[in-house]
Order: structure tokens, then sequence, then C-alpha cells
């Protein structure tokens, strides 16, 4: 019974385990960017242009989404479970207390290929979320893709598959 526990336990601690339905629901997205919001506030920094603008920088950045939207070798092409995960997105974007923010939209890629196909692949991946969150109902206008190749991958092997995602950041306004 325990090991049963345990298993259980552990497949659900999985984010990328083939289970049925989306990986998060439009409640945890919510909750994300509402603990995460970041705040409108002036400050005075004391320093160089460039530390200042460091700074700045990392204040003003609330951290993104991972909409667990991963990507084949290669490919831009949105998986059956990356649109179950989406659409749990765009009820969260339609929803009371997302319905007006705006959100970038970040694509990223392993460190395979070169630094043009990367940036170029990065740039489709993030604009295939977009048109599949327009197609349900979100609003092109709240939704700005950037794609950014392998530049910021999310762990130290640089080939890792789970380099190659999409992640959903708030604008400021």
């Amino acid at each position: 019974m325990l090991t049963r526990l345990l298993a259980a336990a552990a497949m659900l601690a999985l984010p990328h385990a083939a289970l049925a339905g989306p990986s998060y629901s439009a409640d945890d997205i919510e909750a994300f960017f509402s603990k995460n919001k970041p705040a409108k506030t002036r400050a005075i920094c004391i320093g160089t242009s460039s530390a200042c603008n460091d700074q700045q920088a990392e204040a003003a950045d609330p951290g993104g989404f991972d909409m667990l939207i991963t990507f084949e070798l290669g490919s831009d092409r949105l998986s059956s479970q990356a649109q179950e995960n989406l659409s749990e997105f765009a009820k969260a974007l339609t929803g009371n207390s997302l319905a007006n923010a705006q959100f970038n939209i970040e694509g990223h890629t392993d460190a395979r290929g070169s630094d043009g196909f990367n940036l170029n692949l990065s740039n489709r991946r993030a604009e295939s979320v977009v048109r599949y969150l327009e197609s349900l109902g979100v609003s092109r206008d709240r939704l700005q893709a950037q794609g950014y190749g392998e530049s910021r991958p999310r762990v130290d092997d640089p080939f890792a598959a789970i380099n190659r995602r999409v992640e959903a950041t708030i604008k400021l306004q």
C-alpha cells in the first residue's frame, strides 16, 4: 500500500509525465500571476547606469510561468498535451483576474543548431503558441511573441529537451 502511494506521488511530481488531461488548471495560472504580479513603483538607484538598469530589470521581473509547452527537436508543432495545457491557459487569460493583463510569450530552444536557426525556431514556437491562444478567444493584442533561441536555458545542460519550451511572463502596464 505504501509503495503504491509513493509511486502515485512520484508520478504527480513529474511535470512532463504522460498523464491524461492538462498539467495545470486555469486556477493555478491565475494564482501564479496574482502572486507574481509586478508592482508599479518608483525607485532611486545610486550607481552606474548599467548597474541601475540591471537592478531595475531584476526588480521588474515577476518570473515566467512555464506553460509546459515543450517541442520535439527542430519543431514548432503543438502536441495534443501542449494544446490541452494551452486551453487551460486561455481559460485563465479570459477569466476575471487576468482579463486585462498582457503577456510576453517567450520561445526557447536547446543548443543544437546554429544561433540563427535557433532564434528563428524559438520565434516560430512563440508564434505557434500565440496563434493557438488566439484561436481559443484570447485577443492577439494581449500577447507578444518573442524568441530567445538558446540564450536562456532552463537547466545547465544546454542540450536538454526541457530547454525546448515556451514560457509566459506578465507585461508591466
